[in-house]
């Protein structure tokens, strides 16, 4: 297993695909993380606006501007929602990760070669985690540079938060794009490929979940449905660094973050054992 992990951690970084998608992941820190928010607050109050209007938009943008701070470094990643379009991104990693050789036509050699299915299906699956973590590592440090030059462009202290909240960040993060990663992972093995599996992935991600939730049922069945959905547990587990309803005006999960976390890791784990089923039972071809 640990030669299949190593091959298979060598094909994903030696790929540009991973590569690309890391640096969209970076852009999307940078830009929906800080500059988009950062130029909000910066902009100056319109002349003619009544002085009520004017006085609540400095309001709300000083209250916009804590968040960008060092301090609140989780809180801004987290809680609006910056690791939830990471989870878009991973998922395409994901199918990449195991369903490009299909297309290639080598799983077929891979497969005549030790240690069995299951030895490559994990070498596969460590090799993403591997990725996936780098993945968190590397948004955190975008996150962290971010914040720090609106620490220096406000002349404002710079407070990191404690060790053991970034712990839980990463922890948090990794959790996050496991799920979404794995999902990725168990669709291209099912459809033997990668472009149905993105599209199917991705139409879910951006498209059925945010219908979903901004359909306006107000029923206690279909609050449990969206209770039980990715998107709201993706969001919901960043409930442990602030709440969403503080920022940007978001309502409230519905969803604890500890539960969250349970129904998080419940999907990770029915995605491996899907796409471990299927590559262990079907053909390759």
């Amino acid at each position: 297993m640990a030669a299949s992990f190593l091959a298979e951690f060598l094909k994903l970084r030696k790929r540009p695909a991973a590569w690309v998608l890391m640096l969209v992941w970076t852009t999307v820190v940078i830009l929906f993380g800080y500059l988009f928010t950062y130029s909000f607050v910066s902009a100056p109050a319109p002349e003619d606006a009544p002085r009520e209007q004017r006085a609540q938009q400095e309001a709300f943008s000083e209250e916009l501007l804590s968040t960008l701070m060092p301090e609140n470094l989780l809180e801004n990643l987290f809680v609006n929602g910056t690791f939830a379009i990471g989870g878009a991104i991973v998922l395409i990693l994901g199918a990449l990760a195991s369903g490009s050789e299909y297309g290639w036509g080598t799983l077929k050699t891979v497969l005549t070669q030790r240690p069995g299915r299951l030895g490559a299906f994990s070498g596969k699956l460590l090799a993403l985690g591997a990725i996936l973590v780098l993945f968190v590592l590397v948004g955190l440090a975008a996150g962290s540079l971010g914040s720090l030059v609106v620490a220096r462009l406000e002349d404002a202290a710079v407070d990191w938060p404690p060790l053991r909240e970034l712990a839980k960040g990463l922890g948090v993060g990794v959790l996050i794009f496991a799920v979404w990663g794995s999902l990725g992972f168990a669709l291209a093995v099912l459809f033997r490929g990668t472009p149905l599996a993105i599209g199917l992935g991705l139409a879910y991600a951006l498209a059925v979940e945010n219908a979903i939730a901004a359909l306006p049922i107000e029923s206690e069945a279909f609050e449990d449905v969206r209770s039980l959905m990715l998107g709201e547990n993706t969001s919901s587990v960043s409930g442990y660094f602030g709440s969403s309803s503080q920022a940007f005006g978001a309502p409230e999960p519905l969803v604890e973050p500890g539960r969250a976390a349970l129904v998080l890791t419940a999907y990770t784990v029915g995605f491996i054992l899907l796409a471990a089923f299927f590559f262990r039972r079907r053909d390759v071809t």
